[in-house]
């Protein structure tokens, strides 16, 4: 439960209790709805926080009871009223909770401004769809971050088994600035017996990026791996379209950074346009130097930027095309790294095979990482089965609404799995986009 939805809870409350003050409002039947109102409201609260049910689906069981328990409801009009609710309800809901893939397959029909798709099967690229067009990556841009790793652990400028003090990662660390990843990565590691003297290894480091998206590992990687050394491995693999990388977390400092006291949310917006790029770049690096050395300590801090700031931020995360990001998971599909860079890239990103043993009946590989805001939602993932077909796959979509977001990241997976298992759908998504 966020800070709203506490509001929420809190405020029922008061407005159902609050009557109650004056003695004469003190009937038995008012006491009566106030013990059902407040009870409702500590079983939605229980649920959510100690049977892990999902907020919304609560809420709206909750608003059931209140109508089951409401007298009136028994009316004749109040039926036909409360059926016509129960009944939109229902259709809404079905709409939501129901696997449609189509519906991914429509939006990417009817977006291509905002959206690319990348489809290659077994070396050959089926579909092409607005995939030289460079779009914000979000997270999906730690597949390069772990190939520049992989590549300097085959080279012996690193060692996977080095150890690392979680205190140096944590001050690469904003609290809400990454969907609480950081925070599970930390509990996994605990529960696992892999923290020894408040340190881990580097290669469990890199796996908290590329499994969880840790961007406070991000950041430290970035670091230690060393800026120009991932955008000259970008270059190398051929990835044209690549926007230099810069850190993640610190980005999110700049708004704070160049706001004065006087400036309100539209006036910050518009300076934090008007940088350039180069400078917003420069900035974000010098308050990520600042978070290393302790001049700049995140414990104490919140990410709480507006929605229209975060917009900014998320327009201006490291961009590239779907087709870059195509190349370099045929790259790591095809083993055409060196064998132990080769190796470790593969051990990062093929976690799904590690979390769903299901995927082992359908998969000899299966690697992916996905990237997203609250505007955007990407991923980028390869896949060979037993018969030695391989699939490459890359999703950039950007400048999603609440309700496109929460449709799309509904149905994804099983517009994916259909992508992966049916040829048939295959070709009649390369048909739909690219008119073949």
């Amino acid at each position: 439960m966020n800070t709203l939805s506490w509001i929420g809870m809190v405020g029922i409350v008061i407005l159902t209790l609050l009557p109650l003050v004056k003695k004469e409002n003190r009937t038995k039947e008012e006491m009566r709805k106030a013990i059902v109102t407040v009870a409702i409201v500590l079983g939605i609260i229980i649920t959510v926080l100690v049977f892990g049910v999902n907020y919304l689906l609560a809420l709206i069981v909750g608003f059931f009871a209140m109508i089951v328990f409401d007298k009136k409801t028994y009316t004749k009009k109040r039926l036909i009223i409360y059926g016509s609710i129960i009944l939109v309800i229902g259709i809404a809901g079905f709409a939501i909770l129901r696997d449609n893939p189509e519906y991914v397959l429509n939006h990417l029909k009817d977006n291509p401004q905002t959206t690319s798709l990348y489809l290659a099967e077994n070396g050959v690229a089926l579909t092409r769809y607005q995939s030289d067009v460079v779009r914000p990556l979000a997270s999906t841009v730690k597949i390069l971050i772990a190939a520049e790793y992989a590549m300097q652990i085959d080279t012996g400028q690193l060692n996977k088994d080095s150890s690392v003090p979680v205190a140096d990662l944590n001050r690469y660390y904003l609290k809400n600035s990454d969907g609480g990843a950081h925070e599970e990565w930390l509990k996994a590691m605990q529960s696992e017996d892999k923290i020894e003297n408040n340190e881990v290894t580097l290669h469990d480091v890199a796996k908290g990026m590329a499994t969880y998206s840790s961007n406070a590992n991000t950041d430290y990687l970035i670091d230690l791996l060393g800026i120009s050394a991932i955008n000259e491995r970008a270059k190398a693999l051929g990835l044209t379209q690549h926007e230099e990388v810069y850190p993640i977390v610190s980005a999110v400092l700049i708004p704070n950074q160049i706001k004065s006291e006087s400036m309100n949310d539209k006036q910050l917006i518009k300076k934090l346009e008007s940088m350039s790029m180069d400078e917003y770049r420069t900035l974000a690096e010098e308050l990520s130097e600042q978070m290393k050395e302790g001049t700049i300590q995140t414990g104490d801090m919140k990410y709480n930027s507006s929605r229209g700031v975060q917009k900014v931020w998320s327009d201006r995360l490291i961009g590239a095309s779907a087709s870059d990001y195509g190349k370099l998971l045929t790259v790591i599909s095809n083993d055409q790294l060196p064998t132990t860079a080769a190796e470790t890239i593969r051990d990062l990103l093929e976690w799904p095979m590690q979390l769903n043993e299901s995927n082992h009946d359908r998969f000899v590989h299966l690697g992916a990482k996905g990237g997203s805001t609250a505007f955007i939602l990407n991923d980028a993932l390869y896949a060979e089965n037993h018969n030695g077909d391989k699939i490459e796959i890359v999703f950039l979509i950007d400048d999603l609404n609440f309700w496109q977001g929460m449709l799309i990241r509904k149905n994804m997976n099983s517009f994916e799995s259909k992508l992966l298992g049916s040829e048939d759908f295959r070709l009649k998504v390369q048909r739909e986009l690219m008119g073949v």
